[in-house]
Formats: C-alpha cells, structure tokens, sequence
C-alpha cells in the first residue's frame, strides 16, 4: 500500500514538473507576422535565429497587404513585418513606433522574354524610351499587392502612365485569386506573359523574378530615382509576450547576417 502511495506521488511530481515545463516553454515561445513572398529568406534567418538563442518562433504568414491589414486591424503579432506604407497600423496602437526597423527593402526589376533583346534601363531616361518604344508591358495592378506599387511610381514619375495605358496588361495579382482566366484578361500571371512572349517588358519584384530566371531573362533593377524600393518595416507589439526576445528577433532580422539572406533572395539592403 505504501509502495502504491509512494509510486502515485512520484508520478503526480513528474507530471507537475513536465507540465511546468511546457508552460515554459509555451511562455519562452513567440510569434511573427511575416511577408507570405518573403517566407523561403524568412523561414532560414528564424532556424537560424532559435539556433543561436534557443527561442521559439512561431511565424504566420500573409501576402503583403494582408499584413498591413492586420496590424491596423489589432491583431499584429509579438513581431510584425510591414511593407510601407502602413498609416493605418501606427495608428491601430498596436505596434510600438518607436521599435521601427528597417530590415529591407523590395526592389522592382525589369524583365523581357527568354532570347529577346535587353534594353537599356540604366537611366530614367533610357527606361522611358524602352516603355515607348515596347509593344506591351506587364506589371500588377498596385491596388491588389504591393509588387504594383514600384512599375506603378515609375510610370507616373516618367510621365508615361498615361500614354502606355492601352499597351499595358495589368494583372489583379493577389486580389485575382479565383477569378477564371476566361473571365478576365486581368488574371494572367506577369510572369506567364513573359515566359510565353506575350509581353515585350515586364515589371516585378526582384525577389519574385530570381527563382524564375529559366523563364525569361532579367534585364536589372528600375533606378532608384523613379522607383523607390519599398521598405519592410519590423515592429515590435504593444502586448509582446517577451518583449525583450521580441527585440532581439527584430534586430537580428536587420543584422548583417540576415541582409545576407535577403540579398541572397532578391531583396535591397535595409537602409
């Protein structure tokens, strides 16, 4: 009897201490709101940030807009990555501005169909020419993802939006998500039309542009002069759960180490 009373306290202490174990661990855990096109980058510079620290990060995903929404909405993460501009969310007191961190930059490229001649983009001047002078030109449509906003501040910064409307095949991007293609010309991907020869120029972002290289030839980047590469801002919540690991997460996804990583996947340096 008292072996069974001995062996049924040893288990309920080895339950208590397995419980207070995984509370925790659950507690040491925290959370991060990043970028759905972003994510390979994202996911290697987190196994590498709980490789040093010991920190779990739990990531959840949204395409760029997506996370600007939200965090103006109130439900930001412990950290949260933003693409600018994001108005809404420092004024949802979710976020505490002061903990604004760049950690990059997205950069719009050009691009043309696999063996056609490259134009010259290397002045504004040089890339309004080569818009003119193009048969068709393909960008996403700035109102449905962040990847429009780039080809978009270009056109209308040369002037040209105007005049290369009726040429232009703009694609819905996200926002076009189960929209049949014989509903809307609108929903054909960009970069389809580039690897099919359908468009003679098209604007993307670097980093969506990189892992299709096979598919259609990379021209460069649009000069920063008419193109300014769009901020990833991180944010560190007003609630975190750890607001000191969630700090050192921020920091160590603007070190040296992640610009690495970023570069290496197409982004700008956090500056």
């Amino acid at each position: 009897m008292k072996n069974t009373k001995r062996a049924c306290s040893a288990m309920f202490v080895i339950v208590l201490v397995l419980g207070g174990w995984t509370s925790a661990r659950a507690q040491g855990e925290i959370t991060l709101l990043a970028v759905g096109p972003m994510r390979a980058p994202t996911a290697k510079i987190v196994a590498n940030f709980e490789a040093k620290t010991g920190h779990k990060v739990n990531v959840t995903y949204g395409n760029g807009a997506e996370t600007r929404r939200t965090v103006a909405k109130g439900q930001g993460l412990d950290v949260s990555l933003i693409i600018g501009p994001f108005p809404g969310a420092i004024a949802s007191g979710t976020i505490v501005p002061s903990s604004a961190t760049l950690v990059a930059s997205i950069l719009t490229a050009v691009g043309v169909p696999k063996g056609r001649p490259k134009p010259d983009i290397s002045t504004p001047a040089a890339v309004k020419k080569a818009l003119l002078a193009a048969k068709s030109i393909g960008y996403e449509d700035p109102d449905f993802t962040v990847a429009g906003q780039g080809p978009w501040e270009a056109l209308n910064k040369l002037g040209i939006a105007d005049q290369v409307a009726t040429k232009s095949q703009v694609e819905l991007g996200p926002g076009a998500q189960g929209i049949s293609p014989s509903a809307t010309n609108n929903a054909i991907k960009t970069s389809k039309r580039l690897e099919d020869g359908d468009i003679d120029i098209g604007m993307l972002m670097l980093s969506d542009m990189l892992p299709e290289k096979d598919k259609y030839d990379i021209v460069g980047v649009l000069p920063r002069t008419i193109s300014t590469p769009v901020p990833v801002v991180g944010f560190v919540s007003t609630h975190a759960s750890d607001p000191a690991v969630a700090k050192a997460l921020l920091q160590y996804l603007a070190s040296p180490e992640a610009e690495a990583i970023w570069k290496e996947a197409g982004y700008g340096p956090p500056r």
